[in-house]
């Protein structure tokens, strides 16, 4: 079982390893209210993946935790976030939606030059800023992961 979570997280943590790359655009609806817009998302992280079973011990589909940081998450714990995972679906390479376990969806789509070329432009310079503080925003990822996967982990027990 150990493996087949590890491997899991890995098949999903690479879902989103261009958009970790290239930057993207995040928004998430519920129901039929106004969408609300997260802006520039630096980076996904998958923290825990969990396998549903049949009677037979068969798993037949797999939940997951996402942590995502937007632009400017050194700024405060406000600016980092995470969902429960348990639908995602992919018709495009440039866009994912991913449903979670209240309903919302929440739609991403990788930044392109040609249609958001002021998200390119801030892209860069967040990139920029995260070379030049590396040692400070490195510490602040290690602290981030660490409290996100504690929510993760506690999500079932929490509700």
């Amino acid at each position: 079982m150990r493996d087949f979570i590890a491997e899991e997280k890995a098949k999903l943590q690479a879902l989103f390893e261009e958009f970790n790359r290239g930057g993207s655009l995040m928004v998430m609806r519920e129901g039929h209210d106004t969408p609300l817009p997260f802006g520039l998302i630096d980076s996904y992280t998958v923290t825990r993946v969990a396998p549903h079973f049949d009677a037979g011990g068969n798993i037949t589909k797999t939940d997951f935790w996402l942590m995502f940081k937007s632009v400017g998450y050194d700024n405060g714990f406000q600016y980092t976030h995470t969902i429960k995972v348990v639908h995602l679906s992919r018709e495009d390479t440039l866009e994912l939606d991913l449903t979670d376990d209240r309903d919302r969806t929440y739609h991403i789509e990788l930044i392109m030059d040609a249609t958001e070329h002021d998200y390119v432009v801030a892209w860069d310079k967040w990139q920029r800023y995260k070379n030049d503080n590396r040692s400070e925003l490195d510490a602040i990822d290690v602290q981030l992961l660490e409290e996100h996967t504690k929510i993760a982990e506690g999500w079932d027990h929490a509700a």
